[in-house]
């Protein structure tokens, strides 16, 4: 968990300009679901990574809704974030979420569900490769 507490926090980082790093920075974090135990172990993670950093975040629960988590993202673009996060409801219903961020031009990681458009500029997945993963089982097992 500790890896995937560093990479989340230094995507961050890596992701917003120099210009951004002098004011407080503000993450937009839109969660698939609060009520599932591994995504409350992430979500506050993240909280505490971001504490600790001085980092403003502000986490959402789309409640398993994809038209409600992408009101979420569109919510925390109106607030002029510096960054979204997104824990997506449905892997492959994140294009919309995806136009509005580009358009913004606000930087969008996804965790913990690869999403199955293909990422552009300002945009990453932080999370685990379930093929690499389940080829890496199957080889410890022969």
């Amino acid at each position: 968990m500790n890896i995937k507490k560093t990479v989340v926090a230094s995507l961050i980082a890596c992701m917003l300009p120099a210009v951004v790093m002098a004011k407080d920075i503000s993450v937009g974090v839109s969660m698939a679901l609060f009520d599932d135990n591994f995504l409350t172990i992430l979500r506050t993670a993240m909280q505490k990574e971001m504490q600790k950093d001085g980092v403003k975040a502000q986490v959402e629960d789309a409640k398993g809704d994809v038209s409600q988590q992408l009101q979420q993202v569109q919510n925390f673009i109106g607030q002029g974030v510096d960054a979204i996060i997104v824990n997506p409801v449905d892997t492959n219903a994140v294009k919309p979420i995806m136009d509005q961020a580009t358009k913004a031009g606000i930087p969008l990681i996804f965790v913990n569900r690869r999403p199955q458009a293909q990422l552009t500029d300002k945009m990453a997945y932080v999370g685990s490769d379930s093929v690499l993963a389940g080829r890496l089982q199957m080889e410890a097992l022969a």
